[in-house]
């Protein structure tokens, strides 16, 4: 390998590594049902705390004689922030129940605490006239804790650095702000705000305490339920994969579940896919060469289905049965199960060229489009995913007819007709298929 190769694939390794795998639809939707859960509950959260902390300022207060004018205007300034912070919160709670803005919301009522929290220390500072040196002597500033640990409950850690980036900032300009303050002038604005380190502001400040600790609970709380939640819908969707097809279980919500297991009639294209001829290789391979073949076929199987949004229901030995329409039916399911017929004797005439089999790997492939009954069947022992109906058994004759017709891709008129695609298919002479007592007319592609 050339240096420049070496480079290449270095490079390589490194995108790879920092490319984040995108998250399936089931975990998106855990995501954001846990973002509106931790929504309403911080608003709630928020609307406490604002009670309990308006509660301890209002009894701590009731005694004290407010003939100074700067008290007087701290404990209104106080008062006030604590209101809008309630409402704040009970707002927020309201949106995220009524599930309006749930992916701006986290950062706006984080934009208003702060606004909320550092307006009230601005006003002490340049409103009253007090140093803002002295910012921490504040019981608000308290409150700073309180909110940072509050937006952690949604698990954003860009939204917490955001956070944390506007009360350092806002903070820093309070601190730093003004001239320097001698010993002597600090002593002497201590002296004037000493109510601040009193017995009623210092219970204000175990109640903020108290109102931290409940919300990193709430925190908690929050990831353990996240966690729990996660741990279930790992174990149904590990559950679910042991007998509903691989495509089924990552999408299916526990309602979709629910109604795939009391079965449903539904319209569903049907592909049946068969090796012709399987004795022929059987007999002349080797069991492990055998196993190989088998695999690569089965895996050209899943490409061509995965491509055009089959979802194969069970692989038979050296055949499959692919399903469009499931877990509902979707626009273009009939076009889109014609596309994958051709795409996989694309794909086995690329294997043939590449292999050089002898005799060459022909396919039978059969498509009819009908009703289905669809459902999960069995006990908990023994549970089955199946689809059974006239449309399957139709389905299945049209693909053994590719053996008398000699043809390797058939459809019936119906599913070419769903399609819209008959000047594309022309049809095809044969006999009457077994067990099918109506009369069908088959289809295979023109020219």
């Amino acid at each position: 390998m050339t240096p420049r190769s070496r480079a290449r694939a270095a490079l390589a390794r490194l995108n790879n590594l920092r490319t984040t795998p995108a998250l399936s639809d089931a975990t998106q939707r855990l995501i954001r049902e846990a973002d509106t859960g931790a929504l309403q509950r911080a608003g709630i959260a928020r609307l406490i705390t604002a009670g309990l902390l308006l509660l301890a300022v209002v009894l701590t207060t009731a005694g004290i004689d407010l003939s100074n004018p700067m008290a007087s205007k701290q404990i209104q300034a106080a008062e006030l922030t604590l209101v809008l912070f309630g409402a704040l919160g009970w707002f927020g709670a309201w949106l995220a129940s009524k599930r309006i803005a749930i992916a701006k919301l986290p950062l706006i009522t984080a934009i208003l605490d702060a606004f909320l929290v550092l307006g009230n220390l601005a006003f002490s500072h340049w409103g009253v006239g007090i140093p803002g040196a002295l910012f921490a002597a504040f019981p608000v500033a308290w409150v700073v804790p309180i909110t940072m640990a509050a937006a952690a409950v949604h698990y954003q850690p860009r939204l917490q650095a955001f956070v944390a980036a506007v009360y350092v900032s806002g903070l820093s300009l309070l601190a730093f702000s003004g001239d320097w303050i001698s010993p002597t002038q600090r002593q002497q604005d201590l002296a004037e705000i000493q109510g601040l380190f009193s017995t009623q502001a210092n219970v204000v400040r175990v109640v903020m305490v108290f109102a931290a600790a409940l919300i990193l609970i709430l925190v908690a709380r929050q990831g353990r339920l996240m966690l729990e939640r996660a741990v279930r819908e790992t174990t149904l969707r590990v559950n679910l994969t042991r007998y509903l097809p691989r495509e089924l279980a990552p999408i299916l919500t526990d309602q979709a579940f629910a109604s795939l297991r009391q079965g449903r009639r539904i319209p569903v294209t049907v592909m049946f896919v068969d090796i012709r001829a399987s004795t022929t290789f059987g007999e002349t391979m080797e069991p492990a060469q055998l196993a190989v073949f088998i695999t690569s076929f089965r895996r050209r199987v899943l490409r061509a289905a995965a491509r055009h949004g089959g979802v194969i229901d069970k692989f038979t030995g050296d055949g499959a049965l692919i399903l469009f329409g499931v877990p509902g039916a979707r626009d273009g399911d009939a076009s889109r199960a014609l596309a994958c017929g051709r795409t996989l004797l694309t794909l086995i005439e690329r294997w043939n060229a590449k292999r050089g089999f002898s005799p060459p790997v022909r396919l039978g492939i059969g498509i009819h489009t009908g009703d289905v009954f669809c459902g999960v069947v069995g006990d908990e022992s023994r549970l089955e995913f199946t689809v059974v109906g006239e449309t399957v058994n139709i389905a299945s004759r049209i693909e053994q007819a590719t053996k008398a017709t000699d043809c390797e891709l058939l459809a019936s008129q119906e599913t070419v007709m769903a399609a819209g695609e008959e000047d594309l298919w022309t049809e095809v002479e044969c006999d009457p298929l077994p067990g099918v007592t109506r009369r069908m007319v088959l289809m295979k592609p023109a020219g």
